[in-house]
């Protein structure tokens, strides 16, 4: 059986896949525009010891990143010193196609980019453990978004930890979708949060709720007064620190391009979760990551870490509906956003999506660690917008060898509105998720999912109101669950088509092995399936399943599509194997495989040998091994970053039950 080992340790590192492919450079290179060697142009430098009023140069280096990017032109590079720099950086410009304007830590990950400032307020006692401060409104300086600065006075859009709060009361006077009338009004959960060396405390909405668990937090609206409940001996000898900004590096302006920023840590952010954020009525809800590109086009996104944002990490695509603009100004939504490369970055504890990408083309996202997202466990209706990677339409882009683990409740890759056009899925590792790879309500063709390892999630591949995927060479395994899930509901509204599915040369294991609507049935096209090695866990002898049809063993499952598909791609050349088993043990990253079965000689026998490479399993002979699904200095794992682990419970595949959640 598939064992989830769940003790981890993190390393900031890059995610340098083991099985990886050569023979997409070519697309590569058409998805995205990679960098060379900027142009020579001017170099600046940034230092905790420098001077706004200064040059500039080595010798006499500017204090903040932000007066730097004020200075820099296309060609130019900003390299920033060690230290901690406690900013908005918001470039006013952009580069060109070969010469993009740069922004560098000169040490990697040391040069940390913080939304957050030291908070040292007076202090008063109630009791032994609550402590309280007045936080002062001149704190907050990013003033220019349009729901306010201060991202304590500022709800979330949607209710976290799997309760029902303010949001979806409000949602329920007004006849909105996602209303809930049993909500409880009193429940405000905002954008603040707060940090005690270096931990991060964990918001309560009401006063009550401090007496209950240590390590947590108070924000009384109408006084400013912030309540934190204190180990013994209180705040003295504690640097407590607020967030105070809403974002940490953006543009201001929409549709910059050719910006690169490299190496940087990236922590601590006030932003918000996009509910519903394509409505115009609605801008302040919009898809704001910590490090966004507001829009832009041909950013360099490499080797940087990118964590504890309330709620999106990194954004990448149009941010929302083309008339509605999050920040002052109004400035208008570029039409199309994208051709980014995005590569060799720690993605990790936000609050919502580790990654957001609204309609944003020509992506290039690897070799990404992606751990721990939708950290406040987002759970329920309108709390849609979570997930490891989730991106909307993502014609023409490559999704490669990325490091996708333990997401909290939601999908570890997730495709809105289909997978596109042309994209490729390849080469990734997905771990520890209610779905690992969800494609959901679109028209998307001609994608594909090949060479990927997705283990140990409830769902292993979900279609839902959607398809035009072709899966090809994959091991997905769902011990408890179904490995591969094509689901609609007729009633659902949008443009949607579930185009063709291909399972083709996979070895596929779970409880339910494929369950599918068959062609012409709810908008549904072709279905093939041929030369994949199926592995029941279990003793269900009937382990497929056709809407309208029910439960078949396989040998049904083969005539139906053989009826159906006229002889051909009616799984005639798959299997079912007998002595399937594999274990995962994620500290190593290593993955014991034994097939019960020759790999190989399945993909010959199919006539898809010379498809492709090799898929991740076919290395290892009928005999089995271990798989290495990351290298040994990659990060895989995070410690939870709260001062005091919540009182939760979250598996896989079912609802969260957080602090003061109702089941």
């Amino acid at each position: 059986m598939v064992q989830a080992m769940k003790q981890c340790s993190l390393r900031s590192g890059r995610a340098r896949g083991l099985f990886r492919i050569g023979s997409l450079a070519a697309f590569a290179l058409a998805g995205a525009t990679l960098p060379g060697q900027p142009a020579a142009g001017s170099t600046f430098h940034v230092s905790p010891e420098g001077s706004d009023a200064a040059a500039g140069d080595e010798l006499h280096p500017f204090r903040t990143v932000q007066r730097a990017a004020e200075a820099a032109q296309p060609g130019d590079v900003v390299l920033v010193s060690p230290g901690v720099y406690r900013e908005r950086v918001a470039p006013p410009r952009g580069g060109e196609a070969a010469r993009q304007i740069v922004f560098r830590s000169k040490v990697r990950h040391a040069a940390v980019l913080k939304g957050s400032d030291v908070w040292e307020p007076t202090w008063e006692a109630h009791g032994q453990q609550i402590w309280s401060g007045v936080v002062a409104e001149d704190l907050f300086t990013d003033t220019t978004h349009v729901d306010g600065a201060n991202p304590f006075a500022i709800p979330l859009a949607s209710t976290p930890w799997g309760r029902e709060g303010f949001p979806e009361y409000e949602r329920h006077r007004r006849g909105e979708r996602g209303g809930n009338p049993a909500a409880d009004p009193t429940i405000v959960y905002t954008l603040g949060q707060v940090f005690v060396d270096g931990a991060m405390y964990r918001q309560v909405p009401i006063r009550a709720e401090l007496d209950d668990a240590a390590g947590t937090w108070f924000y009384d609206s109408s006084a400013h007064r912030l309540y934190l409940r204190f180990p013994a001996g209180g705040p003295q000898g504690h640097v407590v620190e607020l967030t105070t900004r809403r974002r940490i590096f953006a543009p201001h302006d929409r549709g910059l391009g050719h910006i690169q920023v490299e190496g940087f840590v990236m922590e601590h952010c006030g932003n918000q979760y996009p509910t519903d954020f394509w409505v115009q009525s609605s801008p302040q809800w919009q898809q704001a990551g910590a490090l966004g590109t507001r829009g832009g086009h041909h950013w360099t996104i490499r080797d940087n870490v990118v964590r504890l944002a309330q709620g999106v990490g990194l954004d990448l695509g149009v941010e929302g509906h083309p008339d509605a603009d999050l920040e002052f100004g109004g400035r208008k939504r570029p039409s199309s956003a994208g051709h980014h490369v995005v590569e060799d970055n720690v993605i990790a504890h936000n609050g919502g999506a580790g990654t957001a990408g609204y309609l944003a083309r020509g992506v290039v996202l690897r070799r990404n660690v992606v751990v721990g997202n939708n950290l406040l466990r987002f759970y329920g209706k309108k709390r849609w917008e979570s997930g490891g990677i989730k991106l909307h339409s993502p014609h023409e882009s490559l999704i490669e060898a990325n490091v996708i683990v333990d997401n909290h409740s939601c999908a570890g890759l997730w495709f809105d509105q289909g997978a596109g056009n042309r994209t490729r899925i390849e080469a990734n590792v997905i771990i520890g998720h209610h779905t690992g790879l969800d494609v959901e309500i679109g028209r998307g063709r001609d994608a594909v999912a090949a060479r990927n390892v997705i283990v140990d999630n409830a769902v292993g591949i979900a279609f839902r109101e959607s398809g035009g995927v072709r899966v090809v060479d994959n091991l997905i395994v769902s011990m408890t669950g179904t490995a591969v899930k094509n689901a609609h509901d007729p009633k659902r509204p949008g443009d949607w088509t579930s185009g063709p599915i291909d399972l083709v040369g996979n070895i596929i294991a779970g409880t339910t092995l494929v369950s599918v609507v068959p062609p012409g049935q709810s908008r549904s096209e072709a279905r093939r399936f041929d030369g994949n090695a199926y592995a029941v866990v279990g003793d269900d002898d009937h382990p497929f399943a056709v809407a309208g049809t029910g439960r078949l063993a396989f040998s049904e499952w083969q005539k139906y599509w053989h009826d159906h598909n006229g002889g051909q791609d009616c799984d005639r050349h798959s299997i079912v194997a007998t002595g399937f088993a594999c274990s995962l043990d994620r500290v190593s990253g290593m993955l014991a495989v034994k097939p019960g079965f020759d790999p190989a000689a399945l993909r010959r026998a199919s006539g898809i040998a010379d498809a492709g490479e090799a898929g991740p399993c076919e290395r290892l002979g009928a005999g089995g091994g271990n798989l290495r699904l990351w290298a040994e200095d990659v990060v895989v794992g995070l410690p939870e970053p709260w001062a005091v682990t919540p009182g939760l419970t979250a598996s896989a595949g079912g609802p969260i039950v957080g602090p003061g959640a109702t089941q």
